[in-house]
């Protein structure tokens, strides 16, 4: 991408116009990080930080109403803000933030490694000035380093042990001696970081491919146990790693042979901030290859949400029987979608975890897969396949109250997943039948 490159995105986005315009002459304003690195690795970003001297936060407010977008507050004390604008693929943020130091070297030198310590001046009226590189953060990239800006600053902030990792991994860096060493110290501390930012950083490395090398120099580092708590003190098992594979390569495979998208933008969505169905899908696949006890424990300790939680649950409750139910399915679609329908709280995340219990290849898994979730969306209603006959016609026709409405529909729908009923006629005559059997089993067994 280039420097160059940047430049016209941020013009194309709107964000060099419209804050080159608000900026007072002879104000010192800074593009900083990671967008900077990432261009002189021709990578796209769409996250960009900004650092002033002073307050931002009245400036953020003025880009936000300039631009079309929404302001919030991240940290009152520290002065940091945030601007999200843009929609679908072309959304972008705008994190607003006082200098770390007296002088913009200084806050360069108080950030994490040199790849993350390069800054771009913005000049009021007329755009970006030169690339300003204290640290050699340039030369570390070319030369795929990781190194620490000071031997403090991953003390000051122990996550930035495990944003480290990450960024080894997904830039493909080889960590330089003293900054592993650093590293090493500074983990123990992690126990002192707010459960909500290890679950985010760890979701991060999640997202990268291969995950499993980001496990382990987790387990490398000692971190297991501090993330997880006493259920990972085993260390990571071979057999954890491989289901952690297979489902990177099953997730691919799946969303490429997908022509519509759809399934691209469900794995995509997030179920909460920063973890997409496609890092619970990972996590649910690595937990099932380990053998760690308390998983729940795990992510509840991680601070997860309960759409996270009910998600893995979900996916960990499945059977080799309901894949072998799979391969036997009836042909009718919506038998087929009532089927996927009965598997938890998520049934389609259940239907493709389902590919990892097959013993098929991924070809013929997703030739058995995809008319099922195509047969759930096509019938599913408010979260819901809904039944052929309703409670008011089971209560108007047979009297059934309460438990035994719930009863007789879910044997009406077992007949529909076996196939045997496919319309109302068929279901009214199903049930009628199946009460009246009923019903004389009872007086039979009273009598």
């Amino acid at each position: 991408m280039g420097i160059n490159q940047l430049e016209q995105n941020l013009i194309r986005k709107g964000i060099l116009p419209a804050l080159c315009g608000l900026l007072d002459p002879g104000s010192a304003f800074y593009l900083v990080g990671g967008a900077v690195r990432d261009a002189l690795l021709n990578r796209n970003s769409t996250d960009f930080d900004f650092a002033t001297p002073s307050d931002p936060t009245n400036l953020a407010k003025s880009f936000a109403a300039e631009i079309g977008g929404s302001w919030f507050m991240l940290d009152p004390q520290r002065r940091q803000s945030r601007v999200v604008a843009g929609q679908g693929m072309d959304r972008f943020s705008c994190d607003f933030a006082p200098f770390r130091a007296d002088t913009l070297d200084g806050d360069l030198l108080r950030r994490d490694f040199t790849i993350n310590a390069m800054a771009i001046a913005l000049k009021p009226g007329v755009g970006f000035g030169p690339l300003l590189d204290p640290l050699d953060g340039q030369q570390d990239l070319q030369r795929r380093r990781l190194r620490c800006c000071s031997s403090e600053v991953l003390f000051k902030d122990p996550l930035r042990v495990l944003k480290g990792v990450r960024h080894t991994i997904c830039l493909q860096l080889t960590i330089e001696p003293s900054t592993l060493a650093s590293m090493r110290h500074a983990a123990p501390s992690l126990d002192r970081v707010a459960s909500e930012r290890i679950r985010s950083e760890f979701a991060a490395m999640l997202a990268v491919s291969p995950a499993r090398r980001c496990l382990v120099w987790l387990q490398e580092l000692d971190l297991l146990p501090l993330i997880f708590g006493s259920a990972a003190k085993g260390g990571i098992s071979g057999a954890g790693l491989a289901r952690l594979d297979r489902a990177e390569e099953w997730l691919s495979f799946l969303v490429q042979t997908d022509k519509s998208g759809s399934l691209a933008e469900f794995f995509s969505q997030e179920l909460e901030q920063g973890i997409t169905r496609a890092i619970a899908f990972k996590l649910a696949a690595w937990f099932s290859g380990q053998k760690f006890n308390g998983v729940r424990l795990i992510l509840q300790n991680l601070h997860c949400s309960r759409a996270v939680q009910q998600a893995v649950d979900c996916m960990l409750d499945l059977e080799q029987r309901q894949a072998d139910e799979l391969l036997q399915l009836s042909a009718t679609g919506r038998s087929r979608a009532l089927w996927a329908d009965n598997l938890g709280s998520h049934p389609r995340l259940a239907v493709c975890f389902l590919g990892l219990l097959l013993p098929l290849s991924f070809t013929e898994s997703a030739r058995l897969l995809l008319p099922v979730l195509s047969d759930l969306d096509h019938f599913r209603t408010n979260g819901k396949v809904p039944d052929l006959l309703t409670g008011g016609w089971l209560q108007q026709n047979l009297s059934l109250k309460g438990p035994d409405i719930g009863l007789c529909l879910k044997a009406l729908r077992q007949e529909e997943i076996a196939g045997r009923v496919v319309n109302q006629q068929q279901a009214e005559h199903f049930v009628l039948n199946h009460w009246q059997m009923t019903r004389q089993k009872t007086i039979d067994k009273e009598t």
